[in-house]
């Protein structure tokens, strides 16, 4: 397998991003707020193809229960790594640059959230050392694309969890 190399991007990138892992609208929102230094937007390049991203929320959350409890408190959002890469590391590897680039900001707690059917990922997790914010499930909205260029937003659940970043 290829080394991986993951960086920050920027909106030169959107094609490259678009051709392998799709989400023109995704993408393009995620580098605009991150040009307003709302975000950053990390991927995970292998061969100088992406095969995996997370985006970092830097902003206040958008669900009011988690400004609730978490103020000020960066989110991951977004971990995907293409389906023939899982498993491989690439996930586990995006993640430990996303909390080292907060641990270089001065944070010391990060939060994400899991759909509650998402097993996979919510192992991931756990390994890496997130646990249960204690606040049951959080409320939150789905954005899907709908095949005539709309976008849907349906009501969603997910579990939140933390990290302390330490070290």
């Amino acid at each position: 397998m290829p080394p991986v190399e993951i960086r920050r991007v920027s909106l030169a990138d959107l094609p490259a991003l678009v051709a392998t892992l799709g989400q023109v609208r995704y993408f393009t929102d995620r580098l605009d707020r991150q040009e307003a230094g709302r975000g950053m937007l990390l991927v995970a390049f292998m061969g100088g193809r992406p095969v995996g991203d997370v985006y970092l929320w830097l902003e206040e959350a958008e669900e009011a229960e988690v400004r609730r409890h978490l103020p000020g408190v960066p989110l991951l959002g977004h971990l995907e790594v293409l389906p023939k890469l899982q498993g491989r590391g690439i996930g586990t590897a995006i993640m430990m640059e996303a909390e080292g680039e907060l641990r270089r900001r001065g944070h010391r707690l990060v939060a994400l959230g899991v759909d509650t059917d998402n097993l996979r990922a919510a192992e991931l997790y756990c390994r890496l050392g997130y646990i249960h914010w204690g606040h049951g499930l959080t409320e939150t909205t789905r954005e899907v694309d709908l095949s005539d260029g709309r976008i849907e937003r349906l009501p969603d659940k997910c579990y939140v969890l933390v990290k302390k970043l330490t070290g």
